[in-house]
C-alpha cells in the first residue's frame, strides 16, 4: 500500500462522515427515507480502489456516529457499501455502475430495517432505493462524469479498460487476434 493510495482512501472516509454528518443534521442520514449527500461520493469507487476501502470505513465511522441501529448498522451497512463499492469498480466508469448501491442498500438496508426495527421490507426498500437513487443520480452523476472527464486532474490513477469480450490479451495486454504476425521483432533474414 502506497502512501497516496493510503492518503485517497481517509480522504474518502473523512469526506464521507462529513457529508453524513451533514445529512444527519437534517435528519435524511438514516431510516427508511435517507438523503445521504455522502452517496455521491461512491462513483469515485468506479476508478479507484482507495475509494472503495475509504468509502467503506467512513461508512462505518458515520453508522456508528448517526445510526439508531447501533453497532449492528456499523457491520451490516458498511459490508453493503464495499460490495456496492465492488460491484462498481467491477463495472467501471459508466452510468449503469451507479445502480450497484441503489439496489445493494435497497435491498440490504430494507432488509435491515424490517429485521430490527420491525418495519415493511418492501416500502422500506422502495424508499432507501429511491433516496439512493436520487443522490447517485444527480450529484453521483455529476461526479462520474467529472471523474472520467479529469480524473487525472484529482490525482487519480488512469484504469486500464477491460478487453471487449471474446478479445484475449496477450502478456503485453496487445489483443491476440489469434494469429502470428507478419514479421516478429528478430526480423526478416
Amino acid at each position: 500500500m502506497t502512501t497516496r493510495l493510503l492518503a485517497r482512501g481517509s480522504l474518502y472516509a473523512a469526506a464521507y462522515v462529513v457529508l453524513t454528518l451533514l445529512a444527519a443534521a437534517f435528519g435524511l442520514a438514516s431510516g427508511q427515507v435517507q438523503f445521504r449527500v455522502s452517496e455521491a461520493l461512491l462513483p469515485f469507487a468506479c476508478v479507484d480502489p482507495a475509494a472503495i476501502a475509504g468509502l467503506t470505513i467512513g461508512t462505518a465511522v458515520a453508522n456508528a456516529l448517526t445510526s439508531p441501529i447501533g453497532a449492528l448498522d456499523v457491520l451490516v451497512g458498511s459490508g453493503l457499501t464495499l460490495v456496492a463499492g465492488l460491484l462498481m469498480w467491477w463495472t467501471g466508469p459508466r452510468v449503469v455502475a451507479l445502480a450497484a448501491p441503489v439496489v445493494v442498500n435497497g435491498l440490504g438496508v430494507g432488509a435491515e430495517l424490517a429485521l430490527v426495527l420491525g418495519l415493511p421490507f418492501w416500502p422500506s426498500v422502495g424508499l432507501v432505493a429511491l433516496g439512493e437513487a436520487v443522490v447517485l443520480f444527480t450529484a453521483g452523476l455529476v461526479v462520474l462524469r467529472l471523474v472520467v472527464a479529469h480524473g487525472a486532474a484529482f490525482g487519480l490513477p488512469a484504469r486500464p479498460a477491460r478487453p471487449a469480450a471474446g478479445r484475449r490479451r496477450g502478456p503485453t495486454g496487445e489483443a491476440d487476434e489469434g494469429h502470428a504476425p507478419q514479421d516478429d521483432e528478430r526480423g526478416a533474414q
